[in-house]
């Protein structure tokens, strides 16, 4: 898990926000520091969390229902919560 406040303190690039099958407003962002050389960063403002995916693009990620959507659960980040 990431340091949620230091992270959204350096302002980093948002790259999509959508809601996700759990009702959780998810913003996807890029590392503010390596930029693409990180893999993207899954961000829920309501839950103070942040964490890094496990993919460098945004691909299936950001697919509401789909077998790689990011969803938190109890404070841990998931792939594919449907």
């Amino acid at each position: 898990m990431l340091n949620y406040t230091k992270l959204m303190s350096l302002n980093p690039t948002i790259y999509k926000t959508f809601t996700n099958s759990l009702g959780q407003l998810i913003l996807l962002v890029e590392h503010p520091l390596k930029g693409d050389e990180s893999p993207v960063i899954v961000v829920c403002e309501e839950l103070a969390l942040a964490d890094y995916s496990d993919f460098f693009e945004l691909g299936e990620i950001d697919e509401v229902g789909g077998d790689y959507e990011v969803c938190f659960i109890a404070n841990e980040l998931f792939h594919g919560c449907n």
